[in-house]
This record gives C-alpha cells, structure tokens and sequence, in this order.
C-alpha cells in the first residue's frame, strides 16, 4: 500500500525553510547547467552549420586557422590539379581563392567594437559555398568598392545595412558600400563581410591568400584530394570544410568541461543540502512513521513517500531553474564572442533544447534520489514502539 502523493505534497510546506532553501539551492544549479548547456549547443549550432563535406579547405602547414594562414598565389595554383576536382559547367576547376582578414566595427548594441571578418573571393566562391544565398539587395561588382554582408554581422554591427558606407582596409580609410546582405544556412560565414578579392587584397595590402577551398566530385574523392595536398607536391595543411569549423569548437568544449566540474561540485553540495532537509523531516516525524507503520504502511512505502519528497522538490527546482535559463536565453538571445583561433567574433544565440532540458532533469533527479535516499531508509527503520513512547 502506497502513500497518497498529496500526503508527501503538504509535508513539504511544513518546513517552509529548510524546504525554499534546498529549492533555491536546486534552482540556481539548473539554470546555470542550462545556461551553460544552450551557450555550448549555440556555438556548436552555428558552427557545424557550416561548410560542406565535399569542400576541402587547404591552408599554410602549422596554421590553425585562415588568419593565421598566408599562401603564395603561385603555390595555391598547385590546387587546380588537385585529384578528383570538381569542374564547372564550362569546363574549369571548382577552386576558390580566398583572403580572410578583420576590420573593427562597433556593435549596435553599444558594448564596443569587435573584429569582424572581412572575406575577399572571386565568383567561384559562390559555387563552393552554395550555402550563401542572397536575400536582400545585389551582389557586388568586381573591382567597385562594393561589399555583402552575413545577416548576423548585419544585426549586430552598425552601419552594415543596405545603402550604407562604413570604412575599411589597411589604414581604415577605404569606403565601401554595403550592397546586399546573404544568407549561409545559420552557419558561421554570416558573420562575414564578402567582397571582391582584388579589392579587399589592395585595401589590406595583402599580396598572399588565407585559404584555398577545393570542391571535389563526391564526399568519396576527399581522402584522395586531402593526401594531395598535404603531399611533396603541394605539401600544405588540408581539411573538410566541416572538419575545419567543427575544430573552432575546441575551445568552448573546453570552458563546458572545466564548468561542468564546478557544477558537479555544486551538485554535491545539492545532494547535502536535500538530505539535510529530508533528515529534519524524519526526526520531526517520528511519532508519524510510527503511526503509518502501526495501521499497515511497510517499510518500502515509507523509503518510497519520503524519496518522493526529495524529488518533488528537485523537480519543481529544475522547472523553475529550466523557465530562469529561457528567459535569460531571450533576454541575451543574440551574443557574440572572440574567437581565439580566428581572431574574429562569431555570432550565437542561446538554445535551450530537448537536449538541455533531459539533462538538467537527470541532474535534478539524480540529487533527490541520492539525497533523499539515506534519510529515507533512516525513516524505514524507525522503531515503533520506541518512537510513540516519545512522543
């Protein structure tokens, strides 16, 4: 025979205390686990929507990313005979060069400036990474200071609408007109500003490329293509486009390791703070365990009624840990952050997803379980006889 849910619901009211203090304790754990969570799931997000399997992406050997990288134009046109190349319908091989460097903008929000990628590219860019789709305005002209912004540099940085002018180069002293804006499937290029590379090359005074992209034929030509050029022909660094973003991400994987120790410290200290509670309660209770146990309820309702207790408090915690996490999630929803490989900000929303949410759920219902579990066995062996004596 089991105890009704509504007995373990009123008892939680009777130490209103020791009962908000190890809800307030749960709550804080969860939405910073949840925080952190839709962080680390928005970066990835962003970045693993971006690039394409079939693209290879060679840099400078010992470069960790495109601004770190410089390539010779005549060492990149090695790449032309890259195996398995794709061509394009008039015959040529599907391979873009392209200059990666920053220039600092100021944010529309008023937190300051950053550095935002500036990416120069010839026509076949276009072709290479068909994720870029135009949405709003034109594409620019080749050899006009005329430039396309990604929707999230656009919603983040001033003077990037369509029709307005914003300085850039070298010396910070070219004019370039923003002439449309584009989409890249949500992925990290829409943190870029695109022009013509001979124009950005002669703004910046950059005479090297930062990276060559090679579409091959089919995913399955890639391992054939990657030992090309990291081979005494080429002899540069290559990757997947994919893998090459998908690496970006180490650093956040990082602070969600070192975090996620904190708070599994934290976690422990839940798990003390639930069974201080749920320990009160059996020693304020003894007269009524005795009781439960003299009209019939056994031992086993006991440890269950009192494990529930625990839990009910750890998951109307993680509720209100989980609604704390959204509504900082919609307040904060659009951030940026300097990356330390590309020296650029790239732009990220938090998501609070299915994933966040089985997590944070787990987490509370792991600290009831264990924290409710000792006292609850403690209640289990109350002694009958002895308990109604006292009282």
């Amino acid at each position: 025979m089991a105890l009704p849910i509504t007995y373990n619901w009123r008892n939680l009211f009777v130490r209103k205390l020791s009962t908000c203090l190890t809800f307030s304790v749960v709550t804080i754990i969860v939405a910073v686990l949840a925080i952190l969570l839709s962080f680390a799931e928005g970066i990835n997000q962003s970045l693993r929507s971006t690039g394409n399997p079939a693209n290879v992406i060679a840099l400078r050997t010992g470069a960790t990313a495109e601004s770190t990288s410089f390539i010779n134009p005549d060492e990149a046109n090695r790449l032309y005979q890259t195996p398995g190349v794709k061509m394009s319908k008039d015959g040529k091989p599907l391979v873009s060069m392209e200059l990666c460097v920053q220039t600092n903008l100021t944010r529309k929000d008023g937190r300051g400036n950053a550095n935002v990628g500036v990416r120069g590219v010839d026509d076949f860019a276009f072709a290479i990474h068909s994720e870029v789709k135009l949405v709003e305005g034109q594409m620019f002209k080749p050899g006009s200071l005329e430039v396309i912004v990604g929707k999230a540099a656009r919603e983040r940085y001033q003077n990037l609408d369509v029709g307005q002018i914003f300085c850039m180069g070298r010396s910070g002293d070219r004019e370039y007109r923003v002439v449309g804006v584009f989409e890249a499937g949500g992925g990290a290029l829409e943190n870029e500003i695109w022009g013509g590379r001979s124009n950005i090359t002669d703004s910046f005074r950059r005479k090297f490329l930062s990276s060559v992209v090679v579409r091959v034929q089919d995913v399955g030509r890639v391992p054939d293509a990657v030992s090309y050029i990291q081979g005494p022909s080429v002899r540069m660094k290559a990757k997947t486009e994919t893998d090459y973003y998908e690496d970006l991400t180490s650093k956040t994987r990082e602070i969600v390791v070192l975090t996620s120790v904190l708070i599994s410290l934290m976690g422990i200290g839940a798990v003390f703070a639930v069974a201080n509670t749920m320990y009160a309660a059996v020693d304020s209770r003894k007269r009524e365990i005795a009781m439960l146990r003299t009209i019939g309820f056994v031992r086993r309702s006991i440890v269950t009624a009192f494990i529930m207790e625990s839990l009910l408090i750890c998951v109307a915690a993680c509720a209100c840990g989980l609604a704390i996490s959204l509504c900082v999630s919609r307040i904060i929803s659009k951030q940026d952050f300097l990356s330390d490989t590309t020296w650029t900000a790239l732009a990220y929303e938090l998501r609070v997803t299915p994933r966040t949410v089985s997590i944070a759920l787990i987490m509370a219902v792991g600290v009831g379980v264990v924290g409710g579990l000792a006292p609850a066995l403690r209640a289990s062996r109350t002694r009958i006889i002895e308990a109604l004596r006292k009282a």
